[in-house]
């Protein structure tokens, strides 16, 4: 798939990463798709009423594909697309897809009810791909990034290029809930770490110039 660039995101509280991300992409001038193959479907209940039917909606100029939690990608379109994001989640039927991802991103908060079985997950893995951990809503206490890293086994099972933690902040909670319920939302008030890992998703990922990359984040902030 020559100029199409896959990254995949495995694991839990990463609808709104993905979503910020089709934006910043799409104003960048990529052509984009999300493809949801999460047993969860979540992203589906992240884009209005109004573009959600059957199992692709348009949705500003990006497309989003619901329901392919079973079966194969490769009927989809991928390469009229410049990028493509697509929800794992902790499906077993997408081990097939890691082989064609540029880089896998592992998300989760430090719920144990979520780590456990993004940790089984990982650990089947066939692949070995590059792979990014960001963790969510941390706080201070006994639960550590390094213990979660053990758990999960992200040191093991994948090639570790890169990791985040981003502390519990109410603002940017709302801001993330906003991405579900607002038709056109604004994250103009997430953490200066957290515009960090997408400007560094765009640059480093994408390929994609600083200049371009920080104007495009801007607008895309803004509601663009």
């Amino acid at each position: 798939m020559t100029g199409t660039t896959l990254i995949g995101f495995a694991g839990f509280c990463k609808s709104d990463i993905m979503l910020y991300l089709s934006r910043i992409l799409h104003i960048s001038g990529s052509k984009v798709a999300i493809i949801d193959r999460s047993n969860e479907q979540e992203l589906r209940y992240c884009v209005p009423d109004g573009v959600n039917c059957g199992n692709m909606a348009e949705y500003r100029n990006v497309d989003i594909y619901f329901d392919y939690c079973k079966g194969s990608i490769a009927n989809l379109p991928l390469t009229e697309y410049s990028a493509v994001l697509i929800d794992l989640g902790v499906n077993y039927d997408t081990y097939e897809d890691i082989k064609s991802l540029k880089v896998l991103y592992i998300v989760s908060d430090l719920n144990r009810y979520h780590i456990m079985p993004l940790s089984a997950w990982i650990k089947n893995l066939t692949e070995k791909p590059d792979a990014v951990r960001i963790l969510r809503d941390t706080v201070f206490g006994k639960i550590r990034a390094e213990y979660i890293d053990f758990v999960l086994g992200t040191r093991e099972f994948t090639n570790l290029v890169g990791a985040y933690e981003f502390a519990f902040d109410e603002i940017e909670y709302s801001t993330r809930l906003s991405a579900q319920y607002d038709d056109i939302f604004k994250f103009q008030r997430i953490p200066k770490c957290f515009k960090k890992m997408l400007t560094d998703c765009m640059t480093e990922i994408f390929q994609i110039e600083p200049k371009t990359a920080f104007y495009a984040l801007k607008k895309a902030q803004a509601g663009g």
